[in-house]
């Protein structure tokens, strides 16, 4: 799998458009929401960070102008998600530990996304070829009980 352009932005990302069979055009984000829980903003850090490199609290503060409580909610979410892994930054000073953030594999958490999405469906289509015996017997009982 290529690696995302650096020019593409994670708000560019985040909204992208698709065709659904229905006709109707959703965004990942939407996917991303019900599958994960996800907020626009969770997913736009996730998307800066699948593009490589490990990054400060501050550094993404600065790259997706966000403020700090947002960016740790949201990076608090996918470290526990396991999208998401941080590292002690090393510091010759005493104080708060400040965190690196990285995904390791990129490959692999999209992956892990498209499994994700596709167990979805198949939770549905079961629970949906439940619900269309169960209309079947209903219609045959009641054909059967007019006859």
């Amino acid at each position: 799998m290529a690696a995302m352009p650096e020019d593409v932005s994670a708000a560019e990302l985040v909204e992208k458009r698709l065709r659904l069979p229905t006709g109707r055009d959703a965004a990942l984000i939407e996917g991303l929401k019900f599958c994960y829980d996800l907020s626009e903003t969770d997913a736009m850090i996730l998307f800066e960070l699948l593009k490589g490199g490990e990054y400060t609290v501050d550094d993404l503060k600065e790259k997706l102008k966000l403020s700090k409580a947002t960016i740790n909610r949201g990076l608090g979410k996918l470290v526990e998600l396991g999208f998401v892994k941080r590292v002690r930054e090393k510091r010759s000073r005493v104080g708060r530990p400040r965190y690196k953030y990285y995904v390791d594999n990129p490959e692999e958490i999209i992956e892990r996304m498209i499994k994700d999405f596709e167990q979805c469906a198949q939770a549905f289509r079961e629970h949906l070829e439940r619900l269309l015996t169960e209309i079947k017997k209903i219609r045959e009982e009641k054909k059967a009980s007019e006859s």
